[in-house]
């Protein structure tokens, strides 16, 4: 019989085509090699380019709308206060390696997001960053766990803590520690055990970016050139590259190499507080002035005169208070869209404090998905189309502010990710360059043609034709 072909995807959170395809490929020989034996392009991401929904977008090929979920928190009833985080438990639809499974193909799913708590699968699994600590149940089978820190050479670490910190040579060293562990545990599992598929996710790079961006990019208001930190990204990269070497050396030699990364990166400008500025509109009114800043609670709030409210974030998911539908609504339904599209209008046309227009774009999610599951926000407004911030904070007296609300935090996201394709050995051809509008919805669909099974009719993305030449 003729060996299935194996697939390997490395997934690299927020790493984006402007630093692996062109900056810092010089510090990325390897990579750099398979880009040459094979297939790569930016990747588009999904609205929004945040890691939840977007890993289990791509493992899915159905949009968030047909998730369910638009972020990492979600309303989960017409209220004023019901978020819930999206963990797996949000996830109704099959991933990549359920199909497989059902196809009696084992999988490694290491570190990829909403993998907590886990699913049985044909294989073996480690949650991702949403698992609270190690002492939690993380890994599938249960007894997984006690080898992690073996099989690390280390103490497993679920997430580097607290990201939005000053203490940034703290944050240097756990976020490497972190990769080189995680790279321990994927060449040991790999070399240990049967799989046809293996899929982890690297949490690294975009936890450097949120934490040094300010220090590497020159485009970034707080870049002083010559700091202490303006290497530390660079040879985090080189370090990235070294690990995905060796993992794959160690992998057999059929096996297809996949990386693909959720969303980009961009400098944050600053942040634009959505409720100062429903309040200065009139749409938004509070009990009594706010003398201490701080996030917006629903208890500061005088309901019956409020139209709408917005939560922050690296975009602002905005909700009205509609009659009929929220405890204490005071916008008619009849209403809704004109209301909708006058204040899409002037979150549009606003000025930055530059008094130069900022660029803000809004989404509705009505004509963003192709269905809607789950309870949407009503509008998604990205401030300065992502290059800002939402703050969610009221009582600053201010609609702009240079530092994040949260913690320091220099990068926002940006809607263009990676793909790359090639073979451990030999090389890769398609049948047709890859389309510029490559999306991330056609990885599971790709993945599935490479690996000889069928495509759901509900997936929405195309297969990309990869054929290794030699």
């Amino acid at each position: 019989m003729t060996p299935r072909p194996k697939l390997a995807i490395i997934g690299l959170d927020c790493a984006p085509p402007e630093l692996v395809f062109d900056r810092l490929a010089h510090h990325m020989p390897f990579v750099s090699s398979l880009m040459d034996r094979g297939v790569h392009g930016p990747m588009h991401s999904t609205e929004p380019p945040i890691t939840v929904p977007a890993w289990s977008a791509m493992m899915t090929s159905l949009d968030p709308g047909q998730l369910g979920f638009y972020g990492f928190r979600n309303r989960s009833a017409y209220d004023y206060n019901s978020l819930a985080i999206a963990t797996s438990r949000a996830v109704k639809e099959a991933r990549l390696w359920d199909y497989l499974g059902q196809a009696g193909l084992k999988s490694i799913v290491l570190n990829v997001p909403q993998t907590y708590p886990p699913s049985p699968i044909n294989g073996l699994m480690v949650s991702g960053f949403l698992a609270p600590d190690t002492d939690s149940q993380f890994t599938f089978p249960r007894g997984l766990k006690l080898r992690l820190d073996e099989f690390c050479q280390g103490e497993y670490i679920i997430d580097a803590r607290n990201f939005r910190t000053h203490n940034k040579d703290r944050l240097a060293r756990e976020i490497n520690l972190m990769t080189t562990r995680r790279f321990n545990l994927a060449r040991t599992l790999i070399s240990q055990e049967e799989w046809d598929f293996f899929m982890m996710v690297e949490m690294g790079p975009d936890r450097m970016h949120h934490g040094f961006w300010r220090f590497f990019d020159p485009e970034h208001r707080f870049y002083k050139p010559g700091n202490a930190y303006e290497k530390v990204i660079p040879d985090y990269y080189a370090r990235l590259d070294r690990e995905i070497a060796s993992l794959v050396k160690a992998m057999p030699a059929d096996t297809l190499i996949m990386i693909v990364s959720d969303h980009g990166v961009q400098p944050m400008q600053g942040g634009f507080l959505i409720n100062e500025w429903l309040c200065r509109k009139g749409w938004l009114s509070l009990k009594k002035p706010v003398t201490e800043p701080g996030p917006l609670k629903p208890e500061m709030v005088d309901w019956q005169n409020t139209l709408a409210w917005a939560e922050g974030g690296y975009y602002s998911r905005i909700f009205l208070n509609l009659m009929d539908r929220e405890p204490q609504g005071a916008l008619a339904p009849g209403k809704k869209d004109i209301f909708c599209l006058k204040l899409s209008q002037e979150l549009e046309a606003l000025k930055g404090p530059d008094q130069k227009p900022l660029n803000n774009r809004v989404l509705n999610p009505a004509d963003s998905y192709v269905e809607l599951k789950g309870l949407p926000p009503d509008l998604i407004l990205y401030p300065g189309d992502l290059a800002w911030r939402a703050l969610s904070t009221v009582g600053t007296g201010c609609l702009f502010s240079f530092e994040n609300d949260t913690g320091p935090d220099d990068a926002n996201h940006a809607p263009w990710g990676i793909f790359m394709a090639a073979p451990k050995q030999g090389s890769l051809k398609t049948e047709n360059p890859l389309p510029k509008d490559l999306s991330l919805y056609d990885v599971a669909p790709t993945a599935l043609n490479w690996m000889g099974q069928k495509i759901p009719s509900k997936m929405t993305g195309r297969v990309l034709f990869l054929e290794k030449t030699n």
